[in-house]
């Protein structure tokens, strides 16, 4: 069964929530507005437990730069200085991040409310969209499908689909999901344990834009494949890093059979594997939140509230070759998948 109600309005539109609910009364909440993933939550110990920072009211996920579990794209992450070079053909687009444009400019899919139908059967909420060169500067018009699933095994399937038209373009959407999966009176990250399958990361300039160089992890506080406490890792990040915490790009193997990462509460046992067929994992610990992000489920907004963990290929790809591949020709289409994993230890 699926269900829904009225969550607000943005620019006088409705946002609408649609949930569904399996047989381990585990529950998927998606809002229109966005495609945000509201909720994903359980039932532990018999209190129910959203695994993610949320809010009940659509003012929690606006009026903030952190996108909030929002669908993220055409392109995920930065590009420099808003242009590339596409098969001989120079592209500039919008930019909305200094001189650079970050996560499909300011006319991103982020920004837009979906079409929405949902299969019941299924237990599928299914998101689509045409982000149109008109609207956004992005090369060529891309329609863009987001299918959420629930599965009986508490899993979340997010399966991404685009089609592009008109000429080649870029697509390499993700969902800046942010996870804490304390009780409720937790709010802040010192009891979770963070794996990313990562040997090495992306240095950055500072800007935040790759400067194409890899960085090995081992010995250093990025060493996430081997070192998890984030209760002893942040601190070491706040004294070491400009961003007093994550706001980095891990390198991990692009095999969906993989685990790309990892986050678990000690405290509970709970725990999400997250998998992907892309090649990396942006960790964000939003170490400059401060405390004007309104109606969180956590509280008071603050440093360290949660991570996000945004699956994806490597940003900037289009202007770095042996980052991956994210054009789309025209008339073809690309499909790419992300799941999280519920379980408890």
């Amino acid at each position: 069964m699926i269900t829904q109600n009225t969550f607000g309005k943005v620019q006088g539109q409705d946002v609408i929530r649609y949930t569904v609910e399996n047989q381990h009364q585990t529950r998927m909440s998606v809002l229109n507005f966005a495609g945000i993933l509201e909720e994903f939550s359980v039932v532990d110990d018999d209190e129910r437990i959203n695994l993610l920072l949320s809010s009940d009211q659509i003012e929690g996920f606006t009026g903030n730069p952190f996108n909030i579990n929002r669908v993220i794209g055409r392109t995920a992450g930065r590009i420099k200085n808003g242009n590339w070079n596409q098969a001989g053909k120079q592209h500039t687009v919008p930019v909305n991040d200094g001189p650079n444009s970050l996560h499909g400019g300011p006319e991103g899919i982020g920004n837009q409310f979906f079409d929405v139908t949902v299969d019941a059967d299924a237990n599928q909420i299914v998101l689509t969209y045409l982000a149109q060169n008109v609207d956004d500067g992005f090369p060529g018009d891309l329609k863009v499908k987001v299918v959420y699933t629930l599965t009986e095994t508490d899993e979340i399937k997010i399966d991404f689909e685009g089609q592009q038209e008109g000429e080649a373009g870029l697509f390499n959407p993700t969902v800046h999901a942010y996870f804490n999966l304390g009780n409720a009176e937790a709010t802040n990250l010192m009891q979770h344990d963070l794996m990313i399958n990562a040997e090495q990361h992306l240095e950055t300039d500072q800007e935040k834009c790759p400067t194409g160089v890899f960085t090995d992890n081992a010995g250093t506080p990025f060493d996430l494949k081997f070192r998890h406490d984030l209760g002893t890792i942040l601190p070491e990040m706040h004294a070491s890093t400009d961003e007093q915490g994550f706001d980095d790009v891990f390198v991990v193997p692009a095999d969906f059979n993989q685990i790309a990462a990892s986050v678990s509460d000690r405290a509970s046992g709970r725990q999400v594997d997250i998998y992907s067929d892309r090649n990396a994992i942006v960790a964000f610990t939003a170490s400059q939140m401060d405390n004007q992000v309104r109606y969180l489920n956590r509280g008071t907004s603050k440093p360290w509230m949660a991570v996000a963990l945004e699956a994806q290929m490597l940003p900037d790809t289009p202007n770095h070759s042996d980052f991956g591949d994210v054009s789309i020709d025209a008339g073809a289409s690309t499909d790419y998948h992300i799941m999280y994993k519920y379980h408890k230890n």
